[in-house]
């Protein structure tokens, strides 16, 4: 004890030589707190030569170590020894440690600061292990194999990386088990993995592998060995379509014989029966119902809104409510919903109430809820869910975690994000790029879009690449994979290879649509009133000051206009039809529109006049034309007339028109 107090008698004058060798003295006779206390101060301090965090650390924990084996509160020296204190002390020491390594600590550094600082302040060294296994985890996400993430997963069980290293070493599991992707992978990880998170990608892929091929054996097998499976009922349905192909009774006695637990087997046969009919949608008085292939009306018009029937149901609104009804006009779920969309690869988007959620074809509800579902977009669905934005595929699998604070609709593999009032991208396949953009377009089939930063456009590739640098003051996208640019008024054209195709000196009209400029293999210049036209490599095919008025080339012709007439010429610039015309039109299926003389004609290719009439003629499809009195005329091509006192025309599906007559009669007219 006489060492002890002459060692704190020291330390309180600063003489840190004589206080270290009487702690030293007193702790090679006992291990007691007082002794251990002292040097750690000494060590701590950094005002002296032996100030070493390392050593603090030791004698700081060793210190409260023995403080709790013989806890005797002591003053010596004005230094108060107690539990308090000496725990202070590993605190002070930690957050010294601490401070010197969290920037730009390794695994071993902060292994090496739990192991000093074992009695340290809890939250640091909750701090130190998170940024350990933070570090671990990653180099797990590096490597990118089983065997690493499972030593992670079993040295860690309570890390809290500990649920995401399970899912990753569940992917790593599926991939390295599946890398060929053959159907007795699949089959051999389901048995061996039933209650990983990857089996319904594993189901998914073992049923695309039979869809694909029309393996009536391997989807026999599948609906037999995986109930549960979330493709059980379209694997039904499909096996059911590739074995039965006359519905004789034959065949339909032998597949139930073969496959005695077929469910729905009243339902699904009616309903495979209705598929061969075909409906379309049918307004009448701004109400719809359904008329078959003959015209006959099958469904009465009593419906504000309906679909096309895809899957063998359209949704159907009516009085502000949305259900789901068949070819038969019932509503097979007996369910009432605000708001659904169409079926679409068997399963449905469904509102009711507040929450979205996804049903499959017998109505069952089989998702959980969503605060918003948008329309099937590139085999994608955009959902809401804890006001962030995610993404699932067309079988109902989340392919992207809903993270976003907003995330348009997928086309062509991408869509937006927007983070921060910033617009980024993402892949269907999870690729994320930053938002850095004040907006961006979608991306064309070309993987281009166009991008807003500092308020001047550019385009960008998908892969993230910069095409044309932000410098523009707009970018139209075009026909094909070309842009019109704009800078100070004026415009030229550039192609997504990365190449101008003209000078940017052109006078740009905005109220023009992008077609007015170009088709995509020809481009129109505009200067002091003038036109010209210049082809895909910037040729000069058309000088300005030839032709007051030029357009594209359509069924070889292109139209022009000189001294207020129009007519048309061929690629040489030949005149092939004189400028005889007041309004003319690109000629389109061989036939165009033309007015001269307050007369309208249909003309051919070679200038004959196919048909003509005071009244207006409207082209309705490529062999038909409205015209006569109020459009109620319909002709064809050869100008033969087909049906007079037409009263209503609507477009329908595979070149379909639904003619109403005067006398209320239904006729449908192929195109």
């Amino acid at each position: 004890m006489p060492s002890v107090k002459k060692g704190f008698e020291a330390l309180s004058m600063y003489d840190y030589f004589l206080a270290k060798k009487q702690f030293y003295k007193a702790l090679k006779k006992q291990a007691d707190a007082p002794a251990a206390y002292g040097l750690a101060a000494i060590f701590s301090r950094n005002d002296n030569p032996f100030y070493n965090l390392d050593s603090a650390a030791k004698y700081a924990s060793l210190g409260y170590v023995a403080f709790l084996k013989k806890p005797i509160k002591q003053n010596i020296g004005g230094f108060s020894i107690d539990s308090v204190s000496t725990l202070a002390l590993c605190d002070t020491v930690g957050f010294r440690q601490w401070n010197k390594i969290k920037k730009s600590g390794t695994v071993e550094t902060y292994n090496a600061f739990l192991m000093a600082n074992y009695n340290a302040n809890p939250l640091l060294r909750e701090q130190a292990v998170y940024l350990r296994d933070e570090l671990e985890y990653n180099a797990c996400i590096l490597k990118n194999r089983s065997d690493s993430t499972r030593e992670f997963i079993h040295t860690h069980p309570q890390s809290a990386f500990l649920q995401e290293a399970l899912l990753l070493f569940q992917r790593q599991v599926y991939n390295e088990e599946t890398k060929e992707g053959t159907s007795a992978q699949l089959i051999r990880f389901l048995s061996k993995n039933p209650s990983s998170v990857m089996v319904n990608t594993a189901y998914e892929n073992l049923y695309k592998l039979y869809q694909t091929n029309s393996d009536t054996s391997g989807l026999s097998s599948f609906v037999k060995s995986y109930p549960n499976a979330p493709q059980n009922t379209e694997a039904w349905k499909l096996l059911f379509s590739l074995t039965v192909k006359s519905f004789s009774n034959h065949e339909l006695e032998k597949f139930l014989r073969c496959y005695p637990s077929f469910p729905f087997k009243e339902s699904i046969l009616r309903e495979l029966e209705l598929n061969k009919v075909r409906l379309f949608p049918y307004e009448q008085q701004d109400v719809y119902g359904f008329i078959d292939s003959t015209a006959r009306l099958v469904i009465r018009p009593v419906y504000d809104v309906v679909s096309k029937f895809s899957e063998g149901l359209s949704v159907v609104n009516k009085n502000d409510t949305v259900y789901f009804i068949n070819k038969e006009n019932m509503n097979p779920f007996n369910q009432f919903y605000n708001e659904a969309y169409p079926f679409q690869n068997g399963i449905s988007a469904v509102k009711q109430g507040n929450k979205w959620m996804f049903i499959n074809r017998q109505g069952q509800v089989i998702s959980g809820g969503y605060e918003e579902v948008n329309e099937l977009s590139n085999q994608v669905y955009v959902v809401k869910i804890n006001n962030k934005y995610g993404a699932i595929n067309h079988v109902g699998q989340v392919i992207i975690e809903s993270r976003f604070q907003k995330l348009g609709d997928f086309k062509n593999d991408f869509a937006y994000y927007i983070e921060d009032g910033k617009y980024g991208f993402v892949s269907k396949d999870g690729y994320v790029h930053k938002a850095d953009f004040e907006w961006i377009s979608d991306f064309n089939s070309g993987g281009m879009a166009i991008i807003k930063k500092n308020n001047v456009f550019g385009l960008i590739s998908a892969n993230g690449n910069l095409v044309l640098e932000p410098q523009m003051d707009l970018i139209v996208r075009a026909a094909g994979n070309t842009y019109i640019v704009v800078k100070n008024g004026l415009y030229g054209f550039y192609n997504g290879n990365g190449c101008y195709i003209s000078q940017i000196a052109y006078d740009y009209i905005k109220e023009k649509p992008a077609e007015y400029y170009t088709n995509g293999s020809a481009f129109k210049l505009l200067r002091k009133g003038e036109q010209g036209l210049i082809d895909a490599n910037g040729k000069q095919t058309i000088d300005f000051g030839t032709y007051d008025e030029i357009n594209f080339a359509s069924n070889g012709l292109i139209r022009v206009k000189r001294k207020k007439k129009y007519g048309y010429v061929d690629r040489k610039l030949t005149l092939v039809i004189p400028y005889k015309f007041d309004e003319a039109r690109d000629f389109s299926d061989s036939l165009a529109i033309v007015t001269s003389k307050e007369k309208n004609a249909l003309i051919n290719l070679q200038g004959k006049e196919i048909f003509s009439s005071e009244e207006e003629i409207e082209k309705l499809s490529s062999h038909f034309y409205l015209t006569g009195e109020d459009k109620s005329e319909i002709i064809d091509r050869r100008g033969v007339r087909i049906w007079s006192g037409v009263e209503d025309v609507q477009m329908c599906e595979n070149s379909l028109l639904i003619i109403t007559l005067s006398n209320k009669e239904i006729k449908l007219l192929k195109d």
